[in-house]
Formats: structure tokens, C-alpha cells, sequence
């Protein structure tokens, strides 16, 4: 129901000005199909910074589903930029959940579901005690201050597998993206370290190298009789406005109520118990000060 508008402006610095340029732009699909496209009047491309080429402006409502996006600006053929971008509904379709049981902790109705043969859709952010020493921000490796004595943040990133049909109405790369930060910016995660070593959540935040724990914001299992999807991002709070979230959400839902709910690995119901009452594994930085003291050790 919105609008997108871009501003669209070029910084030159060539050894000359660029005289009549034009710049086109287009939006495409994930898969290339070019959707929309325009283009701005020609002009002098002056050595300056910050010039402005035109105004983009187009409505949104023509996309129905969840999708990523790719606006591409081109200079007359000498240049190109491009932008990825999220659009998801303003509105989802009402969700039938009555055989799903969503709770926040594993309480007696839980292990009974579980026990029956039931589905569980345990979310557990805020709640997260064995992994709630890791601290998460939407930080790259070079601007991680975990290179300074171990300071937060802690992760670089999460590798996420983007084929897994829980993602069938959430599009995701193999990566967190930006459409990633309103469900990884400050979110828990879970220490996975006394799961079987063959375990692979389906989005595993990355550790610092320091320690390299086994970390998960989202996995799925076998657990009894019964099936559970155990998310640590918060997809509850206040969805009118994060969009994300509820998106996510929603596409959880949708996965579960499919035949294609067939989760790969099967643990003991205490694994997950252990997730809301033991501590993770601590860090010790080893040093009191920052990296370069290290510089004085005699070897």
C-alpha cells in the first residue's frame, strides 16, 4: 500500500565532464524479469559529488506476494549501480493454527502435544537462557568489535539454508540480508553445543572465531511422538509495524500445515529444556586490556 521513492543523484570525478548523459533505470524480479523501467532526461555529468539525476517514485501495490526486489540505475552504458529491496502485503491471509500449538516455554500441553503426535511452535526470545551470553547485532566481521578483547558483538553474520521450505513464503538469501534486521539486530540466539554434532539449525548464527560455538536462531526436530519448529527472534511483538517479523511468521505457519513438515533430525525433548534454564558457555578474554599487550609476551 505504499510508494517507493528514490532520489537519485552521481558523484563523478573523472578526468572530464560527461556531456548529454542518459540514465535509465528498472526494477526486476529475483529471477531478472524486468517488471518496470523509465528513464530521466538528458544532462551534463559535471566533477562534482552528490549531483542529482532525477526523481524515482512508483507504487507498490502491484505486488501481492513477499518479494525481493532489484532497482538498477545505468549511466548510458558506462556505469551501473543497483539496490536489492523487500516488499511484502500490508495485509496476510488469516492463519489456521488449531493444530499447531504455540507456546513460549515447554509446559505440560506441549509435551502432551508432542507425545500425541502433535506440532509445536516454540518461541523463546527473551527467554533464552543458555546463549544469552552472545550478543548479536547486524555487524560484519571488520566492524565486529570482537576483535578488541572479546567486546560485543559476537557474531558475523548467520548462514541460513534458504532452500528449506520454511522460507517458501519469506524470500532469503543464503545470508542475512537487510530485510534480516528487525529479527537479528539485538535478537537471542541459542547455544546449540550439547546437541549431536551432525545438528543444523536452519538459520545458525555465526560465532566469534574466539570460541565458534554451535549457535541457532530457528530450528526444527523430531521430538516423541511429534514435530517442533524452536524460533529465538521475536515473531510476536507488535507485527502492525514490523512487517518482517510477521512475514516470517506467517511463512513458519504455512510450512508447518504441509506434508513437507518432515524435520531431519530427532533429539530428546531435554536438549530443548536446557535452552530456557542452563548457562552457555562463558568467555574468558584472557587478557585485561586490549590485543596489543600481547605484543610483550617473550616466546
Amino acid at each position: 500500500s505504499e510508494t517507493l521513492t528514490a532520489n537519485i543523484e552521481i558523484s563523478h570525478f573523472g578526468q572530464e565532464e560527461l556531456k548529454q548523459q542518459t540514465v535509465s533505470w528498472s526494477v526486476s524480479d529475483e529471477n531478472g524479469k524486468q517488471i518496470l523501467k523509465g528513464q530521466f532526461l538528458p544532462k551534463d555529468i559535471k566533477i562534482a559529488n552528490c549531483q542529482q539525476l532525477g526523481l524515482i517514485s512508483f507504487p507498490l501495490k502491484q505486488f501481492s506476494k513477499a518479494e525481493k526486489l532489484e532497482l538498477k540505475v545505468n549511466l548510458d552504458g558506462v556505469t551501473t549501480n543497483s539496490w536489492n529491496f523487500w516488499v511484502y502485503p500490508d495485509q496476510l491471509p488469516t492463519l489456521d493454527e488449531k493444530d499447531i500449538y504455540v507456546c513460549n516455554e515447554i509446559d505440560e500441553k506441549a509435551k502432551e502435544t508432542l507425545n500425541k503426535g502433535g506440532k509445536v511452535l516454540l518461541l523463546l526470545a527473551g527467554r533464552v537462557e543458555q546463549g544469552k551470553d552472545v550478543i548479536q547485532y547486524m555487524t560484519p566481521s571488520f566492524w565486529n568489535t570482537s576483535w578488541f578483547k572479546m567486546r560485543p558483538p559476537h557474531t558475523q553474520g548467520s548462514l541460513i539454508n534458504n532452500y528449506h521450505p520454511v522460507f517458501k513464503y519469506f524470500p532469503t538469501d543464503y545470508y542475512t540480508d537487510l530485510q534480516w534486521w528487525e529479527l537479528t539486530h539485538r535478537g537471542q540466539v541459542m547455544e546449540l553445543n550439547n546437541f549431536p554434532a551432525d545438528f543444523q539449525p536452519i538459520i545458525q548464527p555465526i560465532d566469534t572465531w574466539f570460541i565458534n560455538r554451535k549457535l541457532g536462531s530457528l530450528f526444527e526436530a523430531n521430538v516423541s511422538n511429534g514435530k517442533i519448529i524452536v524460533c529465538s527472534s521475536d515473531l510476536v511483538t507488535d507485527l502492525n509495524h514490523r512487517i518482517v517479523a510477521r512475514q516470517l511468521y506467517y511463512s513458519i505457519i504455512k510450512y508447518m500445515k504441509t506434508i513437507h513438515f518432515n524435520p531431519e533430525y530427532t533429539i530428546d525433548i531435554s536438549l530443548i529444556e536446557d535452552i530456557l534454564r542452563k548457562e552457555g558457555e562463558r568467555i574468558n578474554t584472557y587478557t585485561k586490556d586490549a590485543p596489543d599487550e600481547l605484543k610483550n609476551i617473550v616466546l
